[in-house]
């Protein structure tokens, strides 16, 4: 997942690969995948400054995946869900003690409270998810599975592994049949004939049951109703979340084997309104269950075994070759589900001087430090959305974070610093800003007083914003006390022996944006004020041979028209030039 962040359960290791694939969920995923812990080097002292999205307003989610969701070469369904700290106490992403510290450990019973873990599902959850029986009725083709195993054995996991505290039965199947601390976004899928079914089973609308002892006080194992009344126990009514049904439509069209664009050249995506449930922390989940048609849907028990229509590895003997073929086959994996979730953000209610009817666009940036091929299975830096086409009078919240925690790149690979604090030759931060372009095909930006994409009320550029999603508010632009003094290109260079390149990457060169102090930003709540194309870059990320960090705002219908205004000055020059004839 690139927007938001996707973790694939790193933390803040600076690897190129994850150091824990069962730190938090089970991805299923390459280890190369994942962005680093969104915040500055450091220890507790350092204020990891979150996302966070204003109730109602538009998130374009983004994620590529590896299979073809949407391709009539399988069975796909994509699901969006998220969850907040009121369902699932506890809910971090893992503090580290200091500047060396990963804060990649696994989660136990003895370090479940421990701020430097991080923690999606509560504890009690995994409890149960361990307690409860696994639904035998299910189909595992030649799998060897326990009988009397738990929810935590399943095809995809037939030994039980842990993964923080994920329920891997829930994980694997859609709707689940128990509660799960999960709310329903939406589900893309290849066969929309399903949807009315996955809109009436989901827990956003419909209860759920737990079986307990006869004094409420003891979850017991029974997964089923009549088990639970013979057993002595009380099966228990869970209530609904009581939101809306999940949105549910067709899958986009995606190759194969390929990890890319769309038919439309774009991502995978889908555009979320954030829901009234304000939080200080909540995560998003999305994940596909990917399937053959060699069995159908509805595959249950009466199919495992012997009765498998598929085998490990068969050979196939009797096909009329002349030579029998064996094929590669992992029942296990023919259905399987893969997964990735982003780091924690907040929902705040909207500013009390935003009315409930204007819309509000969340812009953000996607993307790591590095060329293509050092990035992958990430990507390289890109605004999301690309496109965003508005109406006048909307607003956009202006927003992004990163990581200080990226594997090295350095000197070839990257733009500007600051250079990583444990290691002054080790170049790993994120930084992005914003500046207008004429037009979508030059990578240097239009001076400030001819910027007509942020205006004032007044109809003229708003410097004080220009200047802001430019500069980012560097400490050293305007003073010494809170940050280290911005210097110019030659004092960098006298600085540094006439050294260039360790001119680009002092934390003194604010042009590079190195004196930024986080990698998050925050350009707030604008409202676009002026009708046209505008276009614009991000001036570190845009070497224009291996990059192109650039977006296209569109807007209609807005108090201001910069293609007329421009006009008009054109116009006003013509006529005083003729008066001064005169």
């Amino acid at each position: 997942m690139h927007n938001p962040r996707g973790s694939n359960d790193r933390n803040c290791e600076r690897n190129d690969n994850r150091n824990n694939a069962n730190r938090l969920f089970d991805s299923q995923n390459n280890a190369a995948g994942g962005y680093a812990c969104p915040r500055a080097v450091g220890g507790p002292e350092t204020e990891t400054k979150r996302m966070y999205y204003y109730v109602g307003s538009k998130l374009k989610i983004e994620w590529t995946s590896q299979h073809s969701c949407g391709n009539p070469n399988n069975n796909c369904d994509v699901i969006f869900q998220y969850s907040c700290v009121e369902q699932m106490p506890g809910l971090r992403d893992g503090t580290p003690t200091n500047q060396n510290d990963d804060a990649t450990d696994s989660l136990t019973a003895q370090n479940k409270d421990d701020a430097r873990q991080g923690s999606h599902e509560p504890y009690d959850y995994y409890q149960k998810c361990s307690t409860r029986l696994r639904n035998r009725g299910l189909y595992i083709a030649d799998r060897n599975i326990n009988m009397q195993g738990s929810a935590t054995q399943t095809r995809q996991n037939e030994n039980g592994n842990k993964h923080g505290w994920e329920c891997p039965e829930e994980r694997d199947y859609y709707p689940y049949w128990h509660w799960s601390p999960w709310k329903d976004i939406a589900v893309l899928t290849n066969n929309v004939s399903r949807c009315d079914y996955y809109r009436e089973q989901s827990q956003n609308v419909k209860s759920r049951n737990e079986c307990w002892s006869a004094d409420g006080t003891t979850y017991l194992k029974w997964n089923n109703e009549n088990d639970c009344l013979v057993g002595n126990g009380v099966w228990k009514e869970v209530a609904p979340w009581n939101i809306d049904r999940p949105d549910c439509r067709q899958n986009e069209y995606q190759r194969d084997n390929h990890l890319g664009n769309t038919r439309t050249g774009e991502s995978s995506n889908y555009w979320w309104t954030i829901p009234n449930d304000v939080s200080q922390g909540c995560v998003l989940r999305v994940r596909y269950n990917i399937s053959t048609g060699d069995f159908p849907w509805e595959t249950d028990y009466t199919m495992n075994g012997g009765a498998s229509p598929i085998k490990q590895d068969p050979i196939n003997s009797d096909g009329g070759y002349v030579h029998p073929l064996q094929f590669a086959v992992n029942t296990n994996q023919y259905g399987r589900t893969f997964q990735d979730r982003s780091y924690v953000f907040e929902i705040k209610k909207r500013p009390d001087n935003v009315s409930p009817w204007t819309t509000i666009w969340n812009l953000n940036v996607r993307g790591k430090r590095g060329n293509i091929v050092e990035t992958y299975p990430s990507v390289e830096y890109d605004f999301v959305p690309q496109v965003l086409d508005i109406n006048g009078g909307d607003m956009i919240h202006f927003q992004w974070t990163g990581s200080d925690y990226n594997p090295n790149r350095t000197p070839n690979d990257a733009e500007g610093g600051p250079p990583d604090k444990a290691n002054s030759n080790a170049f790993r931060a994120d930084r992005n800003n914003i500046v207008q372009a004429s037009t979508s095909d030059v990578n240097l930006p239009r001076k400030a007083t001819q910027v007509s994409m942020f205006l004032n009320p007044q109809g003229a550029p708003d410097l004080d914003l220009i200047n802001k999603l430019a500069l980012l508010d560097q400490p050293g632009l305007t003073s010494t006390v809170a940050g280290v003094k911005c210097l110019t290109y030659d004092e960098l260079l006298k600085k540094n022996n006439n050294n260039n390149d360790d001119a680009q990457r002092d934390i003194q060169n604010c042009m590079k944006l190195n004196n930024a102090p986080t990698p998050y930003f925050d350009g707030g709540l604008v409202t676009m004020r002026a009708s046209g194309r505008f276009a614009y870059l991000s001036s570190r990320n845009n070497n224009f041979s291996n990059r192109s960090q650039k977006g296209l705002i569109i807007v209609s219908g807005a108090q201001f028209n910069s293609a007329i205004k421009s006009v008009l000055n054109i116009s006003m020059l013509i006529v005083m030039f003729f008066f001064a004839l005169f």
